[in-house]
């Protein structure tokens, strides 16, 4: 792992166009930094003998800790995981490995994954043969040699779970779980299935968009199928209280809260005022309500239908042709006193309409064709770069 030699006359580093003396700097800290790991694996060494020699006395039940492990995070300062790995190297007394880490071939992580790899009764050729391996590698071994038992999977699922947390300002939430492994593949590639068929856009990181397939398949679930040319369309009902003097103060970042809790800012609002099933109910200082509306549709069925029949049931975004989740959309905001005539508005992908432009902030490109929008930012680029 820590080798140092380098090829007579061959630098790593030829032909990266590095010159000369910056290719013997480079030699030199990638040297430094191998003998300086090879250092730190040689002191874990030196830590797991006196570990050893901590778990005999049980010094975790004379200091009132729960095990070793809590002892050494607490005694060492490190992450469970780090003193876990070091318990377990202690106490599986593989004198050879051992000796390994004291000689610098190998660090901690390889150290553990060998235990593991032999008391899994891995062929002994894979441990002689570690150095062709990577950590990566060695840890798929690991998996592939793993047993689940009946029980194993019993505990695995009886301890699934799912928490979905609202924020303290009940503008969000955030959710975290965990499941067996059947379930678990549904779910991964149902996620990842439905992220590779959204379109890219920009500045958005892996991370969100497996959130925005997430909420795209929870939407399906919420929204079926119906007649009359509607097949796929995403449909936002919901019941919005607006507090009447502070929506006007804040221009709508106060004061507006939906019937289940969460406020919502003026992205969100304009959303549901484009194309949901709404009731608004109006409040006063007092919070009795002052004016309530029909749960209707913002867009009347015939204006809408219009406008889907005009763009050919397909999102109207240059290169989008999708069918999924068709929204029409305001090209002129309603609340800049446009209102639902059919050259203001466009059928969009829930896709487009929800993420780019809602939340993302985007904005139709007004030089584009009608059929073949472009997004554009608001200002000059995206947030953070404008």
């Amino acid at each position: 792992m820590f080798d140092m030699r380098i090829d007579s006359g061959i630098s790593v580093w030829d032909g990266l166009g590095f010159g000369s003396s910056e290719a013997v700097e480079a030699d030199r800290i990638r040297s430094e930094l191998w003998a300086r790991e090879a250092e730190i694996a040689r002191l874990r060494a030196e830590q797991v003998e006196l570990l050893r020699g901590a778990d005999r006395l049980q010094l975790d039940t004379a200091d009132g800790s729960r095990s070793m492990t809590d002892w050494v995070v607490a005694e060492l300062d490190v992450s469970p995981q780090t003193a876990h790995r070091m318990m377990r190297i202690a106490r599986s007394h593989q004198a050879d490995i051992e000796a390994g880490m004291t000689a610098g071939v190998y660090g901690l992580d390889r150290a553990v994954f060998l235990c593991q790899l032999r008391e899994l009764d891995s062929p002994e050729q894979v441990i002689t043969d570690q150095h062709q391996y990577s950590l990566g590698h060695l840890y798929g071994l690991i998996e592939k040699l793993r047993r689940i038992s009946r029980a194993d999977e019993q505990s695995t699922f009886e301890e699934r779970y799912l928490v979905l947390q609202s924020s303290l300002e009940c503008s969000g939430g955030r959710f975290w779980g965990q499941t067996q492994g059947a379930d678990w593949e549904s779910i991964s590639r149902a996620v990842d299935t439905r992220e590779s068929s959204l379109p890219v856009l920009p500045t958005q990181s892996v991370g969100q968009r497996r959130v925005d397939a997430l909420a795209s398949i929870c939407l399906d679930s919420l929204t079926g199928t119906r007649s009359s040319g509607e097949e796929n369309r995403a449909v936002m009902v919901a019941e919005v209280f607006v507090d009447a003097a502070l929506a006007a103060q804040s221009h709508g970042e106060a004061g507006v809260t939906l019937s289940s809790g969460p406020r919502v800012g003026p992205n969100t609002l304009a959303e549901i005022l484009c194309t949901g099933k709404v009731r608004v109910i109006v409040q006063g200082e007092d919070g009795k309500p002052i004016g309530v509306s029909d749960r209707g549709e913002a867009i009347p069925p015939a204006v809408r239908l219009s406008v889907l029949h005009r763009d050919q049931g397909r999102c109207q975004i240059d290169g989008c042709h999708a069918r999924y989740r068709l929204q029409p959309h305001h090209i002129q905001p309603r609340s800049e006193g446009r209102h639902h005539h059919l050259d203001n508005l466009i059928t969009l992908c829930w896709y487009h309409h929800h993420v780019a432009i809602h939340m993302m902030g985007m904005n139709l490109d007004p030089t584009s064709p009608p059929h073949r929008k472009r997004l554009t930012w608001h200002n000059h680029g995206p947030p953070g770069l404008s």
